[in-house]
């Protein structure tokens, strides 16, 4: 996967660079090619877990960040020695569907990428999960504002979670979320038609077709992630009832009815430290996909070589899950991605396209889209 950037937009995520290091530090540096961008989570839920691993370039004259394939991840289990191979999938890696941790436990990232250079963390704890009492969203037309058509405000839902904060604790917060909508295509090709898994020229043949929309042959839900970063600490809020808390704003892309599963992060001070760091450079620089005005460097590290920086962060977090579904079909805004054309779709007989006719697509399992149904879903 490559993303073309020009004046460096691209996202930063790290904190401290040694392992001796707590705090995240934003050093001044050069954009160039060559450097690593990691973001790896362990959790206490099933299926949160992840490692991201990317590689500035420069490609035709503009700076790029592109996906770093074929590398050797794994997590360790400082406790056990025990350690989590993970699987290299679209633009991520991910361990086993079943790969969980425990609380009290401490875990390290070990990352080998192709060209020889090998990455680790310093030791992470994974606290105690502080669980989620109660989640809620309320619909607002014009919930955000974006640079679309000249700068407007979309609709869309803000997600509210309610919880209890431990007596005499320090707690720090760091919240995601995941939203399943229900797709009716699989893939729309623009003057091309769908081959082996992807959109491909059919050459003179296509002329007078400017697009085709593909069925998914099965039930298909898209995920999304979230577009910034929301985190909490309770330092004026120690053992007290958190009611109504904004979490995050999920933009009304499409008027498909959808599940929203939101998860609350117990993280250390030292994440939640990089993390309003980050999220002070996001919210000043308007959106993840905007130049930061500097790296920030984090708790990963090149044990053979210590002018090595790898920008990123490797995090533990004991992990509560809450989701709701969401009927939105009396919305009356238009979504971000309606698509005003009639779908088209490629004939099933007498095609003038090469062999074979494709009526309709499979959806593929992955981190954006699944074929089964989330929990809560709602027919």
């Amino acid at each position: 996967m490559k993303r073309f950037l020009s004046h460096f937009t691209f996202l930063f995520v790290g904190s401290s660079l040694l392992p001796s290091c707590t705090d995240p530090v934003v050093p001044e540096f050069e954009f160039r090619p060559g450097l690593v961008f990691v973001e790896g989570f362990v959790a206490t839920d099933p299926g949160v877990s992840f490692v991201t691993l990317n590689e500035s370039a420069l490609e035709f004259g503009f700076y790029a960040v592109n996906t770093i394939t074929g590398a050797d991840v794994s997590f360790e289990n400082l406790g056990t020695g025990e350690i989590v191979p993970l699987t290299e999938k679209e633009d991520i890696y991910l361990p086993p569907s079943e790969f969980e941790v425990e609380p009290g436990e401490s875990w390290k990232l070990l990352v080998n990428i192709p060209d020889g250079r090998s990455f680790e963390s310093s030791p992470e704890l994974v606290l105690h999960p502080v669980e989620i009492k109660n989640l809620e969203v309320e619909y607002d037309p014009e919930l955000e504002f974006r640079e679309l058509f000249g700068g407007i405000f979309v609709p869309g839902h803000e997600a509210f979670v309610s919880f209890d904060d431990p007596v005499e604790e320090e707690n720090f917060y760091y919240w995601t979320y995941r939203t399943y909508e229900n797709l009716d295509f699989c893939a729309k090709c623009d003057e091309t038609i769908y081959r082996d898994g992807e959109c491909v020229s059919a050459g003179a043949a296509i002329s007078g077709w400017p697009f085709f929309f593909y069925p998914c042959e099965t039930e298909c839900w898209r995920i999304r992630f979230p577009e910034s970063i929301s985190i909490f600490d309770d330092r004026f809020s120690d053992g007290k009832s958190i009611s109504k808390l904004s979490v995050g704003n999920i933009l009304l892309y499409t008027d498909e009815n959808m599940v929203l599963e939101v998860q609350q992060l117990s993280i250390t001070p030292a994440a939640h430290q990089y993390y309003k760091v980050l999220k002070d450079i996001v919210d000043n620089s308007s959106g993840l996909n905007a130049p930061p005005p500097a790296a920030l460097v984090g708790n990963l590290f090149n044990p053979n070589d210590s002018e090595d920086f790898i920008f990123g962060r490797f995090t533990a977090a004991g992990t509560s899950t809450a989701s709701v579904f969401i009927d939105r079909s009396k919305i009356l805004e238009s979504p971000i991605e309606e698509d005003f054309r009639q779908p088209l779709f490629e004939p099933a007989f007498m095609s003038p396209f090469p062999p074979p006719v494709t009526i309709s697509i499979p959806c593929v399992e992955g981190r954006y889209r699944t074929t089964i149904k989330p929990p809560g879903w709602i027919d």
